[in-house]
């Protein structure tokens, strides 16, 4: 019996639902290895945002895929059935602690961790990038940027939209001072993946993009962490 492989992506921003780097929507694809793909949309973290999900659509029906959305936000019934019929799980952007919050009230993370556990792909951009691990820095419980719980399918702590220098340095100084712990930061425009809770593979559709790993003592290109760690 083959190994199931647990596959997340994470990208930091970009994508169909910012209208740009189609390329990082063919990365998400190119990571499931069935054909005539079933991948569902869901835009919670953008209160089912009919224009996102649209953009959805739009970006994917020239393509020999099967194509669904749920809105959580107003219907949970029958949730499960949905998602574990599915080959890769995408999760728009917009606010991570709505949508944290949803999946609590109605207890679905654990449908996210049986999909994991199943081998279904799990990907998404900025609130679907970084839901999945342990801890976020995240500014969607107000003006602030401040840690986050998360559902910890990653260990650590990871922050999307890190080519704003100001996430970025807030990042640092949040792992400096044990608020959050070590963790990885996604610039717009680059997408990691993570195989088996480790990152695997950085790709990037922009010049001078990167993700990050960053502890107390160092922040080093993700690519480099990849490498000296033999997960590549």
């Amino acid at each position: 019996m083959n190994k199931i492989h647990k596959k997340i992506i994470s990208i930091g921003g970009g994508g169909f639902t910012h209208q740009s780097d189609k390329n990082l929507d063919e990365f998400v694809l190119n990571q499931c290895e069935v054909k005539n793909i079933k991948i569902g949309f869901l835009a919670t973290a953008s209160k089912d945002d009919k224009k996102k999900i649209n953009f959805f659509y739009n970006r994917f029906e020239k393509l020999n895929l099967q194509l669904s959305h749920f809105n959580l936000c107003t219907e949970v019934q029958n949730f499960s059935d949905w998602i574990l019929n599915k080959d890769i799980i995408y999760i728009g952007g917009g606010n991570t602690a709505y949508m944290l919050d949803l999946w609590e009230k109605n207890n679905l993370s654990r449908y996210f961790r049986e999909a994991y556990e199943k081998g279904i792909v799990l990907s998404g951009v900025s609130a679907g990038a970084v839901c999945w691990f342990d801890w976020i820095l995240s500014d969607s419980t107000g003006s602030v940027l401040k840690p986050l719980k998360g559902i910890n399918l990653i260990s650590g702590s990871c922050t999307p939209h890190s080519s704003e220098s100001e996430r970025i340095i807030q990042f640092e100084l949040n792992i400096k001072n044990n608020k959050l712990p070590p963790g990885i930061a996604i610039d717009d425009g680059v997408a990691v993946l993570f195989i088996d809770g480790k990152p695997s593979q950085v790709y990037s559709s922009r010049k001078n993009h990167d993700a990050y790993f960053i502890d107390k003592n160092k922040k080093i290109s993700l690519k480099e962490y990849i490498r000296k760690n033999n997960y590549e």
